[in-house]
């Protein structure tokens, strides 16, 4: 009994492992996403070539969570055996306000170890799924920098952090006088803790288009009808309809 008890152990480790990467996929925060790889991990869409390594899976699926304002992945079917499970179901995005669909059968491996997905090959017809899509993410990326900007902006007022870093890149740097942060989830982690400020709900700002190309300057406040509690200038870089540099300055102590 006890090699057909391991063997339950595993396979329920394996689905565990598997459902926590589905449910971090279907949160869009690529935190998660990358607690429920393996550091190894490889993706594949068959038959083309594997994003290799955590990182290259992440910038894999990245390029469509950040975009998406809502993911649900629809599983079809599921059969564990060991530590390799096989999933058809229906992947569903949400990008500007519309929904796309496409069907998939995935095999994913886990290191049971570790509790990580460390490979998933995906059978998908790319080439049709890439017709409908890839104008919606062109244009998405085709966005002036201001409605970039202002769309953050817009999320920081509601106070939704993941909003927030969605409008980032990848490899994005925030500078204020705190300190500096590098990458997404340090981004992310910065908004998380910034929207536990309930001042954010009397921000207030306006948006200024200096000269270079990409370039944002927008001016911010933080007041009531009767005080100005604080002010700054936060200077973005966007490139590509996304962030990649974010500088918060403070006026001088005393002015």
């Amino acid at each position: 009994m006890s090699g057909y008890d391991d063997l339950v152990d595993i396979e329920s480790i394996t689905l565990r492992s598997i459902e926590t990467l589905l449910r971090a996929i279907e949160s869009r925060d690529l935190r998660a996403v990358r607690r429920a790889l393996h550091p190894n991990a490889c993706w594949q869409n068959v038959p083309h070539p594997a994003a290799e390594g955590r990182e290259a899976v992440i910038s894999l699926l990245g390029g469509i969570l950040c975009w998406s304002q809502q993911v649900q992945w629809d599983i079809l079917h599921i059969a564990i055996d060991g530590v390799s499970g096989s999933l058809e179901r229906v992947d569903r995005f949400w990008l500007q306000g519309n929904e796309y669909a496409v069907a998939c059968h995935g095999v994913f491996e886990v290191d049971a170890e570790t509790g990580t997905v460390i490979s998933v090959r995906d059978y998908v017809d790319l080439g049709e799924w890439r017709q409908r899509v890839n104008p919606v993410l062109e244009a998405m990326a085709s966005r002036s920098s201001i409605e970039v900007v202002s769309g953050h902006f817009a999320a920081l007022k509601k106070g939704a952090p993941l909003e927030m870093a969605s409008y980032f890149a990848l490899d994005a740097t925030l500078e204020c006088p705190a300190g500096k942060v590098i990458g997404w989830d340090a981004v992310a982690d910065y908004y998380t803790a910034l929207c536990t400020q309930p001042a954010l709900s009397a921000l207030a700002w306006e948006v200024i288009e200096p000269a270079g190309a990409g370039e944002v300057a927008v001016d911010w406040r933080l007041s009531s009808s009767e005080e100005i509690w604080a002010t700054g200038r936060d200077d973005y870089e966007v490139c590509e309809g996304r962030i990649t540099r974010l500088r918060t300055t403070l006026p001088p102590a005393g002015s």
